[in-house]
């Protein structure tokens, strides 16, 4: 694939977001951590913290975040199949896993499928939208927007 000028200032785009995103995800994993539920109580799906009758669902969360972990170690090293094998293996387990979703998104868009990056980028601005995490939902939807504009432009 032959690129331009447009293709270029895309591709810079996509490396700045992967740049930038992956510091303002830390920021709100690290702000969850720290609105941490009391002792005996978990954060369900909604973001609330309620008890825990079983440990299944620490668990499930424990397990995708090793999923996640190693869809990060795939696609460092470029193997973005085997990573989005392993993304959507954490979003099984957890599907509020916003960092999961955005990665996943990115890998699809780079894999040739950026319509399906899109869905996921959506996703994790609507969970993040529904925890009340604005800045963080409308960054997402920003790279979604970067996204369609390289399909408007034919890059992808």
């Amino acid at each position: 694939m032959k690129l331009g000028k447009k293709g270029l200032s895309l591709i810079f785009s996509l490396c700045f977001v992967v740049i930038i995103c992956p510091a303002i995800l830390d920021s709100v994993a690290k702000a969850q951590e720290q609105s941490a539920c009391p002792s005996g109580q978990v954060r369900d799906s909604s973001g609330l913290c309620s008890s825990s009758n079983q440990g299944q669902e620490s668990e499930s969360m424990a397990n995708a975040q090793e999923f996640f972990q190693k869809g990060r170690e795939f696609d460092i090293e470029g193997q973005h199949q085997e990573a989005l094998f392993e993304y959507t293996r954490a979003i099984e387990l957890d599907p509020n896993y916003v960092e999961a979703y955005f990665y996943r998104g990115n890998a699809l868009a780079l894999e040739g499928q950026p319509q399906k990056g899109i869905e996921d980028l959506q996703k994790a601005a609507a969970i993040l939208e529904y925890r009340g995490q604005l800045e963080w939902a409308a960054a997402m939807r920003q790279h979604e927007e970067i996204i369609r504009e390289g399909i408007q432009e034919g890059e992808f």
